[in-house]
């Protein structure tokens, strides 16, 4: 899924969350932006991480990025992180 329209400066704070998720192999991709609210989703892409778990965990993540994208794009006011280790009850252990 590909978002046409996206606020401005998310490029930015895109390759400032790629800063610190790089060195673990884990990189982000935006599923959608919602204007009206300011929401913004995510999908953290866990493939190319040899240590799915020594990535940052969430809720320090999500705020992490968020904080990383507002200095970029202050119309991001919330964010909704699709997490695959929410969904594996065996990561993070």
């Amino acid at each position: 899924m590909s978002i046409t329209e996206t606020p401005a400066g998310l490029d930015q704070g895109l390759d400032a969350i790629r800063v610190f998720l790089g060195p673990d192999g884990a990189d982000v991709t935006p599923l959608e932006w919602d204007s009206g609210s300011g929401r913004l989703a995510l999908r953290l892409e866990l493939e190319g991480a040899e240590c799915p778990e020594c990535v940052i965990p969430q809720p320090m993540l999500g705020e992490l990025m968020l904080h990383a994208i507002q200095e970029h794009a202050p119309a991001v006011q919330a964010l909704d992180v699709d997490d695959p280790r929410d969904a594996d009850p065996g990561a993070g252990h």
